[in-house]
């Protein structure tokens, strides 16, 4: 039964932050939502889609590694948020290069 309970333990970590992704995207597009910029309320949730997969993908990597369950999410928290921070400094340069 412990080995049933620590792979469901594992699966939940890695799909939450997925799922709650969906959620808040359709709270937003339902109007549930509203953070004050309309249907661009909608574009808040790519960088949040964005980190999600990418820490799904660590996560299923390192795991496959074999990390102990405690590293396994500081280091997928970790890439994540890198991946995502480097994406909008990319995006934020290639716009001050089409000015």
């Amino acid at each position: 039964m412990q080995p049933l309970m620590h792979f469901t333990a594992r699966l939940l970590v890695a799909f939450t932050p997925l799922l709650l992704t969906f959620l808040l995207t359709w709270l937003t597009m339902e109007g549930h939502l509203n953070f004050g910029a309309g249907c661009k309320d909608v574009f808040l949730a790519v960088p949040l889609l964005i980190w999600s997969l990418v820490f799904f993908l660590c996560h299923v990597v390192l795991w496959w590694r074999k990390f102990t369950f405690g590293r396994l999410i500081a280091v997928s928290c970790a890439v994540a948020t890198g991946v995502v921070v480097f994406a909008w400094v990319a995006l934020f340069g290639f716009s001050l290069l089409t000015i």
